[in-house]
């Protein structure tokens, strides 16, 4: 990614942003209504159209998805969120409801319906209500849930909806965050177009609110008050167990660089007293109190500004004052989950190599116990339940999609309390093994080898080097036929091999290893993808003369860089890619990011900007480009990529830019990413394969 790797911290995709347009000529359908995805489909080459398949982009768009698995107090239920592909009014759209399954005899009910969004639920101290947010009535707002039946209770009515929430512990109250909303002068300054503004100067900060579940207003909603006075952007918090105090991390505004250096405070609910827990010039951020209240653990930052650095956990002791830091792990925890139920350690999750582990740390800082040993596969949504007897979770590997799982936190078994896609059991994946490599200088790389559908030892293959985002992102064992912006399943049907590979900076393997291309972009990391080329071409996976590469943010920079150093890859699908990285530095959302990558400011040190950017070799491409970017992007702004094509296209190297309106880093339209994906389908095939091209 950049921000999506930073800080996954993000994803393991990276920077992702795109836009498309068309050469077709419209198609007039004597219907009053078709949905975009149909269209869509109906502009599928005719090759694709003729070939049986179960993981094309418009198949695999449909499956369902899960997240928010979270086990009630008493461990006996889970409530999870479902999202799903819903045509709606001619216009598709992805839909979230919840679902509740009783873990004894696993029976599943739907909790709501309709064409809205419901997310994020959460159970009441008592187990017998569930608080959610919901876009039913516009913007989310808070419901409430009781499981004796009945509609959901509005608890909420703001115009800009709510962000996170939790309940305190006796359940009579609700804490929340929420953005600003628009003040009557904005408002008219925005009709009459005189809505100038100065630049970051102008941020609607995050604030904290209570909800008094057992007072009502005039209008016979609970009761709300504003917590949080100061001028503070407020991104998480944690009740203690008497319900006295809320913990909160905070930063000078919403802007994604301050939120790298949040402080931590406590207030008191009842007379507003604020009292510090941990300002120092690095960043801590996710407090949490121990079940007894007298300490709250909370991650920091190693080093200040510093992305893809290291955080450790820490502990501080309301009474004394002493902080005590906790057990290193591997790979440096990138979150923190929860306290164990008797408060001697807390669970920390974090990437392992191609997989993810839990980690339990003993509060004394004396211990770090790897927790899910004999798990297989990729854990993510890792979540405690209030009484800290049970996680809930989501789990998948390459050749199974993802469900929703429990376990109790005592000893770790995987139990499976869902499934999302019972369509999908059966049908072949194809198999992704992993495999091992050594680079220019001896160190040790890793990749995922996905194999032809139908491979046959011995015959030759086309190849695909696929380049995750980040730098700090990771390709991890998740399912191969997921809904995404580069068909994975779809591309093995089609007898081609994919590899991709985990470089050098890459997240899950400890931080020399995430630090090892400071100021070398493009350098040992270049090296570390040719030599797993090479490997693949020596095992007899690669036929030489049929590649293709492609990646997404900085996989997009490193893509660019790929095809100006080499002319070894027949074809190129580059999405939203860092191309300069002066204007890349001096223009984005993250002003810090490449400055900490580079140990210098560009006006420091402009030759080492100027290096390492893929624009300066464009005179050197020769390889058939498909660029991909959306227009909202700030992560990456759409200027990176629009430079490129210019430069290719007065080269008069072969390029289609594929433009994605109104979508930032990543499409998340689900049109838009349904024609990425059919997109980059139709552009490998057509130059690895020679079939016809579908746009």
């Amino acid at each position: 990614m950049f921000l999506c790797g930073f800080l996954n911290i993000l994803s393991s995709s990276g920077y992702i942003s795109i836009n498309f347009f068309t050469n077709s000529p419209l198609l007039i359908i004597p219907m009053k209504r078709i949905s975009l995805i149909s269209l869509l489909i109906l502009g599928l080459s005719s090759v694709n159209a003729q070939t049986k398949s179960n993981w094309l982009p418009e198949q695999t768009i449909k499956h369902k998805g899960i997240s928010s698995v979270r086990v009630s107090p008493d461990g006996k239920k889970v409530v999870y969120v479902v999202r799903v592909l819903k045509t709606i009014e001619g216009k598709s759209e992805f839909i979230s409801h919840l679902f509740m399954s009783d873990i004894n005899n696993m029976n599943t009910i739907q909790l709501t319906y309709g064409e809205k969004n419901n997310i994020n639920p959460k159970w009441s101290p008592d187990g017998k209500q569930i608080a959610f947010a919901s876009n039913r009535d516009g913007k989310n707002n808070l419901y409430l849930l009781k499981l004796v039946g009945g509609e959901g209770e509005r608890l909420t009515d703001l115009k800009t909806g709510i962000n996170d929430f939790k309940w305190s512990s006796k359940g009579n109250h609700i804490a929340f965050t929420s953005a600003d909303a628009e003040t009557e002068d904005e408002a008219g300054n925005k009709k009459s177009g005189n809505d100038w503004y100065l630049m970051n100067e102008k941020f609607k900060q995050g604030r904290l609110y209570l909800l008094q579940l057992n007072k009502k207003n005039k209008d016979g909603m609970p009761q709300l008050t504003a917590l949080s006075k100061e001028n503070r952007h407020i991104n998480s918090f944690s009740w203690s167990p008497d319900d006295q105090w809320i913990a909160y991390a905070h930063a000078a505004s919403a802007g994604v660089e301050d939120n790298t250096l949040c402080d931590i405070s406590m207030i008191n609910v009842s007379s507003g007293e604020v009292k510090v827990i941990a300002n120092t010039p690095v960043g801590e951020n996710q407090p949490l109190f121990s079940p007894d209240g007298n300490y709250i653990a909370y991650y920091n930052l190693d080093e200040k500004g510093i992305w893809g650095g290291t955080t450790s956990v820490k502990i501080y002791a309301l009474k004394s004052g002493r902080v005590q830091t906790l057990a290193d792990t591997p790979n440096g925890p990138a979150e923190l989950v929860g306290w164990s139920s008797d408060g001697k350690s807390v669970f920390t999750l974090e990437p392992f190599h191609t997989s993810s582990r839990i980690f339990r740390l003993s509060s004394d800082g004396k211990q770090a116990i790897e927790w899910n040993t004999a798990m297989k596969g990729v854990l993510s949504g890792l979540e405690l339940n209030s009484n800290g007897t049970h996680f809930g979770f989501i789990l998948q590997n390459t050749s199974i999609p993802q469900d929703g799982y429990i376990s109790s936190s005592s000893s770790f078994s995987a139990l499976k309390i869902s499934n999302i896609n019972p369509e999908l059991a059966g049908l072949p994946v194809s198999k992704t093994e992993l495999i091992k490599w050594k680079s220019f200088d001896g160190m040790e790389i890793e990749g995922l080898l996905t194999y032809p559908l139908n491979y046959e030892a011995g015959k030759k293959y086309p190849f695909i080097l696929n380049i995750h985002g980040g730098p700090a992102g990771v390709f991890n064992e998740s399912f191969i036929a997921a809904s995404g912006l580069y068909p994975l399943a779809a591309i093995a049907e089609n007898d081609i091999f994919i590899l991709r590979p985990n470089p050098r900076g890459s997240n899950g393997y400890g931080l020399k290893f995430r630090e090892a291309n400071h100021r070398d972009w493009g350098g040992g990391d270049y090296k570390d993808l040719m030599a797993g080329v090479d490997y693949a071409i020596s095992k007899g996976w690669a036929d030489p003369d049929k590649m293709g590469v492609m990646g997404w943010s900085y996989g997009g920079f490193m893509s660019s860089w790929v095809v100006g150093h080499t002319d070894r890859f027949k074809v190129a699908s580059i999405g939203a890619p860092v191309v300069d990285l002066v204007t890349q530095d001096l223009t984005d959302d993250i002003p810090g990011f490449l400055p900490s990558y580079m140990e210098k400011q560009p006006y420091e040190d402009w030759t080492v900007y100027d290096e390492h950017s893929p624009l300066r070799y464009v005179q050197n491409v020769k390889t058939p480009v498909l660029l991909q970017h959306g227009e909202a992007d700030i992560r990456v702004p759409f200027s990176q990529g629009l430079m490129y094509y210019n430069a290719l296209k007065r080269r008069g190297v072969p390029v289609r830019f594929l433009v994605l309106p109104r979508q930032p880093h990543g499409p998340v339209e689900p049109a838009m990413i349904l024609k990425t994906a059919q997109t980059n389908l139709s552009w490998m095939l057509h130059y690895l394969q020679g079939k016809e091209l579908g746009f």
